[in-house]
């Protein structure tokens, strides 16, 4: 038996906010993690994880709809893992399709369920259109929320978007580790080029397209972007531009150099899907880790309080141009913006300042 056991959909390897909170509760806690090789890694990279890793080997798309009809199988091996091999004291599950078979382990063995919501998944995953299966989702989510021992949300607006919570709940934002080990917090080149850094999942809903519009006649102006693909055709389409560079899909831990080597980040998210207004990634966190300006069209209220990047609009190719020519040919600002969102990252925006809200949920169900 151990004490807890984090549950994703995914291979884990990949995901930073799962390293994060093991490498956090292991401090205090026995941990195991359940997750998903859709992708089919090795057996050496998944043995080779922080703590002991099991997954469910069924290759498996990112990113389709179909993906549903896989889910089942995954459900039954995670209920099968914690019931019989693990017996867990509680479950850290991650969004809604881990959270049900942590829920139904909740109900047959009495243990502590924490319900951990970076995505709402009917916003995230479910075309409005589809009002009736958006709604069953939307139902299922918010029944399992409030039945949770505990709900962690990335931020206060996702939050309020339970409409019934537990008496414990917890903001635990994606604040990023403090890997910026040179402490370099802008680029020291003393060239007058730009390099634009994008890392993430490669969607139509991330700007890329617009970026890529806007820096197609620029001088001095690179794009690279790094992520797991998921439109490929979006990919393709703006690798015909020769200051636009794809260099792959890396672990976390390895992605710092190229980011270490950036002038500024885009952060740009299709507000046309709901998540996008409440939810808040990693990829602002990270900028401001490693001291670099931030072009992007979410998170207005830390960006004023920061004044760590430029806000544009999503759609407005011209503005984002505009923005990405005021960081190329003034090295002063960028660096200020830089500086101020490395110092708003140590003050306040790091992930261990997130760590005692993690422990207060856990000290409150393991007692």
């Amino acid at each position: 038996m151990v004490d807890i056991v984090i549950v994703r959909s995914n291979s884990i390897i990949y995901n930073p906010r799962v390293g994060k909170m093991v490498r956090s509760l292991t401090k205090r806690y026995s941990i195991s993690v359940l997750g998903w090789n859709r992708e089919g890694l090795s057996k050496k990279i998944v043995d080779n994880y922080i703590v002991r890793l099991k997954l469910f080997n069924l290759r498996a798309p990112y990113g389709k709809l179909y993906l549903f009809v896989y889910f089942p199988l995954y459900w039954i091996w995670v209920l099968y893992q914690l019931l019989f091999v693990f017996r867990p004291k509680a479950v850290h599950a991650c969004d809604l399709d881990s959270a049900i078979p942590a829920f139904l382990y909740k109900v047959i063995s009495r243990s502590k369920l924490v319900f951990d919501v970076c995505d709402r998944y009917a916003m995230t995953y479910i075309p409005t259109k589809f009002n009736r299966l958006y709604s069953i989702v939307n139902s299922l989510e918010e029944l399992i929320g409030s039945k949770s021992d505990a709900l962690i949300n990335v931020s206060a607006k996702l939050l309020e978007t339970f409409g019934k919570r537990p008496k414990l709940c917890a903001i635990v934002m994606n604040c990023s580790e403090d890997r910026n080990m040179s402490h370099k917090v802008y680029s020291e080149r003393d060239d007058k080029s730009l390099r634009l850094l994008y890392t993430g999942i490669i969607l139509r809903t991330r700007g890329l397209k617009e970026v890529a519009l806007a820096i197609r006649d620029l001088d001095r102006v690179q794009l690279d972007i790094a992520g797991r693909v998921i439109h490929k055709d979006i990919l393709d389409e703006i690798l015909q531009l020769p200051n636009v560079k794809y260099h792959g899909f890396f672990q976390p831990s390895d992605i710092s150099a190229l980011q270490a080597r950036s002038d500024a980040m885009m952060v740009l998210y299709d507000l046309s899907d709901p998540i996008s207004s409440y939810s808040m990634g990693n990829k602002m966190f990270e900028a401001m880790m490693f001291g670099l300006p931030v072009i992007t069209n979410i998170g207005s209220d830390l960006l004023e309080e920061a004044e760590c990047g430029i806000l544009v609009n999503y759609n407005d190719s011209d503005q984002i141009k505009a923005a990405i020519i005021s960081l190329r040919d003034n090295i002063d600002l960028r660096r200020s913006l830089g500086e101020n969102g490395r110092n708003a990252f140590l003050q306040k925006y790091n992930w261990k300042m997130m760590e005692p809200e993690l422990y207060k949920i856990y000290v409150n169900l393991l007692k």
